[in-house]
């Protein structure tokens, strides 16, 4: 929907606020991790041999991932590209310290289900994940409604994330990778349990962890036993988690911490030691800002859930260069004129990358967008009408397998105009024949002589919008236009004609 320029900007924030609430749950309004109290029979058996492991941090471990986006069935929803980078970029950061690095090892899958995209119980989640898993890299599916949750990962499976818990500063993506490699909640056992200080803290509790054994299964109520952990730590190797260096805690809800990283909520172990939850830790349930680290044996658990379980999973050096620089823009810049329908951006590629990220707004600052897609090529024709003489802002951010890429190129702008169309009619003043042009035929274009007295930019972009010849030519009545030769490459050529005050767009076939 488009909003007139006379719109109030308040009115006009809140009317886009709502467009995409519709869309979009809010993350409060979702469970922090759908995950039950899975403990992994391998990290079960590590830390029972290990049980005060400390990792080896000597070298990095690079992790493929295969991506699915998913949409509706008609083609829509997907998760923007910016965003995943973003969120790619935060998953990096959050695991630089435990020497594990991820990469795309195969390019995003982007799979049109309305069932999946919106699914409601993890049961369909799984059916999701079992028809699409490749086996050989750490699969994640990002989707509109993860069944009511920020994220959940089957340990036979994968990881689902929801988009509203998908950014630049959320941890959700890390915690659920953190289970994928096989570490716990620290509360496990409490997950499903309101802790209430007001009543005694039991000396174990039982737990339902439906659909999260370690192999798939239809049981419907699988219920099993924890105790519940001390602090002093004298049962730290056989409680919850089993891992010695996170303290106990038993709070399997969203909350927020002190300035300290603490739980504000004072909680109680059996043997009345009061204690609070750390909340610097990921796996926990703390709010985004207070999480910044895994414990040490977390980090020794999924190394070595990486190494032994699933080496599948790990490429054995680093996959590729990140990216080196910037592109550089080329056209449309300057304030120039360009079409306000099939738009063509160009820019000079960037060492290194394998895709771009590609925005244009009305707004310096790109606090709206009008187009936020991606590309492997250095060009791109929109599909979308734009504003004749509206002036646009847009830019470009490489990224490649590796890392989320590059920062964004500085904006270029240029004016929209209104454009013209014609095959053998007059378009203007011009008109361009033969309109079906054979292999070394040149074109002609001829001008009326009307209109304003000043340079013309001719450019011509082949079937697939790349550039094929530009030159800036005077206007003369009768001009000569000999195009490079193209391998006889058939199907339909366009033809921009700009100048300061307009631009407009040619036909022609070549057979």
């Amino acid at each position: 929907m488009k909003y007139p320029i006379r719109v109030p900007l308040f009115v006009f924030i809140c009317l886009f606020s709502l467009k995409v609430g519709a869309q979009e749950p809010s993350k409060m309004d979702l469970f922090p991790c759908g995950t039950g109290p899975v403990l992994d029979p391998g990290t079960a058996a590590f830390l029972r041999a290990n049980p005060y492991a400390r990792p080896n941090l000597s070298d990095t471990l690079w992790v493929g991932l295969q991506i699915h986006l998913l949409g509706r069935d008609e083609g829509t929803g997907h998760l923007s590209a910016i965003r995943l980078l973003e969120a790619f970029n935060r998953l990096n950061l959050d695991f630089a310290a435990s020497a594990v690095q991820f990469y795309f090892k195969y390019d995003w899958n982007y799979i049109d289900s309305t069932a999946w995209f919106a699914h409601d119980t993890i049961a369909v989640g799984r059916d999701m994940m079992f028809a699409m898993d490749v086996p050989d890299a750490t699969n994640c599916y990002f989707v509109s409604s993860a069944a009511g949750n920020c994220g959940y990962n089957l340990p036979y499976a994968s990881v689902a994330m929801a988009f509203s818990c998908t950014g630049p500063n959320d941890h959700t993506w890390t915690h659920e990778m953190g289970h994928q490699y096989g570490v716990p909640h620290p509360f496990r056992g409490w997950e499903g349990t309101f802790y209430s200080p007001a009543q005694p803290t039991p000396l174990y509790l039982l737990y339902d962890y439906t659909h999260f054994h370690s192999t798939p299964d239809s049981v419907n109520a699988p219920l099993d036993t924890a105790l519940v952990e001390y602090v002093d730590g004298r049962n730290c190797t056989e409680s919850a988690d089993l891992i010695c260096d996170t303290r106990p805690d038993y709070l399997a809800y969203r909350w927020n911490c002190n300035p300290q990283g603490n739980s504000t909520v004072k909680q109680v172990d059996p043997d009345g030691q009061e204690f609070f939850s750390d909340g610097t830790l990921y796996m926990s349930y703390a709010a985004d800002n207070c999480q910044n680290r895994f414990s040490d044996q977390q980090v020794a658990v999924m190394r070595n859930n990486l190494q032994v379980i699933k080496p599948m999973v790990l490429a054995p050096s680093r996959p590729a260069f990140p990216v080196a620089g910037a592109p550089v823009l080329l056209a449309p810049v300057g304030g120039a004129t360009a079409p306000n329908q099939q738009t063509v951006f160009q820019w000079a590629a960037a060492p290194g990358a394998t895709g771009y990220v590609l925005q244009v707004s009305r707004f310096p600052n790109f606090f709206i967008l009008e187009i936020n897609d991606w590309t492997r090529d250095t060009s791109w024709i929109s599909d979308k009408n734009l504003t004749a003489n509206q002036t646009y802002y847009w830019r470009v951010k490489p990224f490649n397998m590796v890392d989320g890429g590059a920062p964004f190129t500085a904006s270029g702008t240029f004016k929209a105009g209104q454009v013209l169309t014609a095959v053998e009619t007059n378009a203007g003043g011009w008109r361009l024949y033969p309109t079906l042009l054979e292999a070394g035929q040149s074109l002609w274009l001829e001008h009326d002589g009307q209109g304003p007295d000043e340079p013309v930019l001719l450019t011509v972009f082949d079937p697939l919008g790349r550039l094929l010849w530009q030159e800036k030519r005077p206007v003369l009545p009768l001009m000569r236009i000999d195009l490079p030769a193209t391998d006889h490459q058939r199907g339909l050529f366009r033809l921009l004609l700009q100048n300061s005050h307009s631009a407009r767009t040619m036909t022609f076939l070549r057979g």
